[in-house]
This record gives C-alpha cells, sequence and structure tokens, in this order.
C-alpha cells in the first residue's frame, strides 16, 4: 500500500511530495479518475490547468493523454492557471469534470490536485456520487482502467471572459480605480496575469511585485502567512505611499489584505465590509452566510447588520462548497484563512466556488468609494486581540489527540464550553471554545469584558499537525491562552511552534 503513496489523497483534494508521485503512479491516478468520470460522473468530457508549480506542465501534459486515451474529451487551459481562473473555466463548462493540477501555498516540490465534478461540485472526502475522492482512491489502488475512441484534446483561454466577468461583478468598471495607489504581491504564483490586467483595465496604479510565476518560489513557501516570504512586499509596502496592499499564495485562491501604513485586517473584518455591497445583488429576506469558526465575533456581529443570518462552519474549501450547493439560501462564506467563497450566477446556472479576482476588485472599490467602512472595522479590529493560527507537529495520531482533549479540558476547567458540530449536525472537525459569548451571535450580541475563543483543529493537508487560533477581548487575555496551549502541549511530544 505505501509503494502506491495512497497517503496523498486528503481531506480536500490529493497532496504529496512530487518525488513519490512518480510517472507511473501519476498514470494510475489519471485512469482511476477516468474510470470515475465516465462511468460514475456520468461525463463525456473534462477540464484541466495547472497552477504556477515547476512539475505542472509534465503531469498537466500526462494526464491530458491518458484522459483522451480513455475516451473523455479533454479541454486544456494553456499556461499557468490560477485556481480561481480555473474556477470559472469550468463554471463555463458546467458539464465537464474538471481537474487542477497543483498544490497552493505548499513547498515548491509538493504537487496535488484539485478535482470537480460537474456543475463546478467539489470532489473531495466523502463528498461527491459514490464517496467522491474515497472512490477514486479505491480505483486507483484496484489499478481500474478504462477505453474507448480516443477523444479530442483542444485550448479554452478564459482570461479575457474571466476578467471581463469579475469587473461587472465587482460594479468596477474601466477607468473606475483611476489613482488608487496599490501594491499587489504574488510570491511568484499563478494570479499575477489576471490581476494585473484587470487592474490595468479599472486604471489603478498599482505595484506588482514578484508577478513572474516560477515554480522554484524563491522568496519560500508561497504562503502569504509567513512574514519571511512577505518581507520583500511589506518593506515595499512600508516604504512607498500606497492605499490598499495585498498578498497572494501561490495557486491566488487565498488574498491577505493590508492598509497603507501596513496594518493588517482579518479576513473576517474585510468580508465584513463588503457583505453590504454583495448583499446588493441578492433581493429579499431570508439569505445567509457562512463564518469559519475562527472568525471574530466582532466581524461575525458586523456581517449580521448587512441583514444576513451568520452560522458557523467548519474549515476546508470542498466541505464549505458542498455546505453553500446543499443550501440555497446561503449566499457566501468566509474563512479566516484569507478564502472567500460566494453563490455565483453564470448562464443560468448557480456555482459556489472562490473568484479572487472579483474579491480584490470589490475590495478596492469598497475601499475607494466608503474607505470609513474599513476605518470603523480596524477600529473595531483594535479592540480585540489575535493570536494568527499555529500548530505543533506530534509523533502520532494518539498523542495529538491527547494534546487536544487536554487543551479543551484546561479551557472548559476555566469556564469555556465547547461547541464541535454546526446547528445542522454536520460536524466541525475542529472544536471552537468559548468564554463571555454566546455560540448564536447576532447584530445584538453583547460579549463580556474578559470575553476568550479558541478554536483547535487538525490538519488534513499536513501530516501530524494540529492548530490553533486565538482570539480576545484583550492582549494579555489572548497571549495568556496561547501560553497556556504551549505549556500543555510538550507533555504529549509537540515540536516546535509551526506557522503556516
Amino acid at each position: 500500500m505505501n509503494s502506491l503513496n495512497s497517503s496523498m489523497f486528503r481531506a480536500y483534494d490529493i497532496r504529496t511530495p512530487a518525488a513519490l508521485l512518480t510517472s507511473d503512479l501519476a498514470a494510475r491516478l489519471v485512469r482511476a479518475e477516468a474510470v470515475y468520470f465516465r462511468e460514475v460522473l456520468g461525463v463525456r468530457g473534462v477540464l484541466v490547468a495547472h497552477d504556477a508549480r515547476s512539475t505542472g506542465p509534465r503531469y498537466l501534459q500526462q494526464g491530458a493523454q491518458i484522459f483522451s486515451a480513455s475516451g473523455l474529451d479533454v479541454l486544456v487551459v494553456p499556461g499557468v492557471c490560477s485556481t480561481s481562473e480555473f474556477y470559472f473555466a469550468a463554471m463555463r463548462h458546467p458539464e465537464r469534470a474538471a481537474v487542477m493540477f497543483g498544490a497552493s501555498h505548499n513547498p515548491a516540490g509538493d504537487t496535488g490536485q484539485k478535482i470537480l465534478g460537474p456543475g463546478v461540485r467539489p470532489i473531495a472526502e466523502h463528498i461527491g456520487p459514490e464517496g467522491g475522492l474515497d472512490c477514486i482512491r479505491q480505483l486507483y489502488i484496484d489499478g481500474a482502467a478504462t477505453s474507448g475512441a480516443p477523444g479530442r484534446i483542444s485550448a479554452y483561454d478564459p482570461t479575457e471572459e474571466y476578467i471581463a466577468y469579475s469587473m461587472k461583478l465587482a460594479g468596477v468598471e474601466a477607468g473606475a480605480l483611476s489613482g488608487l495607489c496599490l501594491l499587489q504581491d504574488y510570491l511568484n504564483g499563478a494570479a499575477g496575469r489576471e490581476m494585473m490586467l484587470a487592474f490595468a483595465r479599472a486604471g489603478a496604479a498599482l505595484q506588482p511585485l514578484h508577478f513572474a510565476a516560477d515554480g522554484s518560489f524563491p522568496l519560500g513557501d508561497p504562503n502569504p502567512v509567513k512574514s519571511a516570504v512577505i518581507a520583500e512586499g511589506m518593506a515595499a509596502l512600508r516604504a512607498g505611499n500606497f492605499t490598499l496592499a495585498t498578498f497572494f499564495d501561490g495557486d491566488g485562491d487565498r488574498i491577505d489584505f493590508y492598509r497603507g501604513d501596513a496594518a493588517y485586517l482579518s479576513s473576517s473584518f474585510t468580508y465584513a465590509a463588503m457583505l453590504p455591497e454583495i448583499r446588493k445583488r441578492f433581493a429579499g429576506p431570508g439569505w445567509g452566510v457562512y463564518a469559519d469558526l475562527k472568525s471574530n465575533p466582532l466581524a461575525v456581529m458586523e456581517m449580521a447588520r448587512a441583514g444576513v443570518v451568520v452560522n458557523v462552519i467548519r474549515n476546508g474549501h470542498s466541505q464549505i462548497k458542498s455546505a453553500m450547493f446543499d443550501d440555497p439560501a446561503m449566499i457566501g462564506t468566509v474563512e479566516e484563512s484569507a478564502h472567500f467563497y460566494e453563490a455565483f450566477s453564470l448562464d443560468g446556472g448557480r456555482y459556489c466556488t472562490e473568484n479572487t479576482l472579483y474579491i480584490a476588485l470589490l475590495a478596492a472599490r469598497v475601499w475607494r468609494e466608503a474607505p470609513e467602512r474599513f476605518e470603523a472595522l480596524f477600529e473595531l479590529q483594535a479592540q480585540t486581540s489575535r493570536e494568527r493560527e499555529w500548530g505543533y507537529k506530534f509523533p502520532d495520531d494518539a498523542r495529538r489527540a491527547a494534546a487536544l482533549d487536554a487543551v479543551q479540558a484546561h479551557f472548559e476547567s476555566e469556564g469555556a464550553r465547547a461547541l464541535s458540530r454546526m446547528p445542522n449536525g454536520y460536524d466541525l472537525e475542529a472544536t471552537m471554545m468559548r468564554r463571555g459569548l454566546p455560540f448564536d451571535i447576532t447584530a445584538e450580541t453583547r460579549l463580556a469584558s474578559d470575553w476568550l475563543q479558541v478554536c483547535q483543529r487538525i490538519s488534513q493537508s499536513e501530516n501530524g499537525l494540529a492548530r490553533w487560533e486565538v482570539v480576545a477581548a484583550t492582549p494579555e487575555i489572548a497571549a495568556d491562552a496561547k501560553r497556556a496551549i504551549a505549556r500543555i502541549v510538550p507533555q504529549f511530544g509537540a515540536g516546535a511552534e509551526y506557522q503556516g
């Protein structure tokens, strides 16, 4: 079993060091996917793309040829493609399955896949027909293959349509951002091309950094959470005269926002600023959004003021999208990890997915037209303190589980209550602990002066890793909570603090 590298099948997608996905194993994987696409999903075609990783073209070329030999028509997005542009291409071809070859913010030597079914539906662990990725994994282990009359391989470049769609959706016309001084750092990932083209069309004064896609990722892992990786961009921000700066990850589906003075605005507050504009496109009452369990409670209150019900949701892009598809009342989601989701409309279809170009444009427009909205949220954020997500790696699952239990017991002994399921009964696959504030937050919620929120979860994409995040009423409370966790976890073999 280990010789098949079956551990590459993760909860959300496929991730593995490229050295472990040999040409033979990569071919075996694509043949299993071809069987799943044809015999389970019943599709006749597949869309494929790759991000900025240096191994992407090799895996895509091999995959396209095997899909074609398996009887599927293959539509190839030529060149480097961001994940959000890939999702848009899938929206334009909803009758097809789709595969993105890439590995997001992982180290340069990693590879992987994001897989979609028809209608841009996510295929993940326990998600999708016949178990989704579980079924593909079994077909892979079994060495399944299929054949048919060779399918056609052709190209589709969605860039122009993607830019036009995103600008229209964001309410940004040509020249509308004229004079707005922006800095964007793409960390040599996949987002540079579309962002530079769109913001030039919008008239912004844009300074792009590390815009050339480079799969060696010379700055380090293309993860905007890592301070060393964004150090050059932050230095340029502080030295310049910018209104807004944005930092992206390797495949361009994560976006962090900073004010011109280098002050960071967390994703939940950024979403709260944009939500009134998003809400205008959804007429009438009864709409809702999800906020992941790490979202700042004060930001959740601001979201509720936009006239929506805000429900907690677990982390994970596939699970979030699936939950949105299942509930037509849900119009969007924010994750504190800098992911933004929406229920998009195109050609009569409803697609619950991500479009970071649209989010970047919308944030810039709101920042230009209503700067007081962002300033008020910066002031609100300053009333809280956050220890941004960090983690520890453990020697084995048993000791990791024991550490999580011990941390939960500690905070419950100090008056916190724990939540591990969503209101609809779905498992959060994480635990939220709150003291001095309720689990159901509305615009009228009142918080205790010493409120505390601690979230902990097992990483689904990195082995042996558990993660924590803390937000609290004061820096002292937040720091005390982090120190308590740091005291507890070494008893269970925790390694050094892990960021990323």
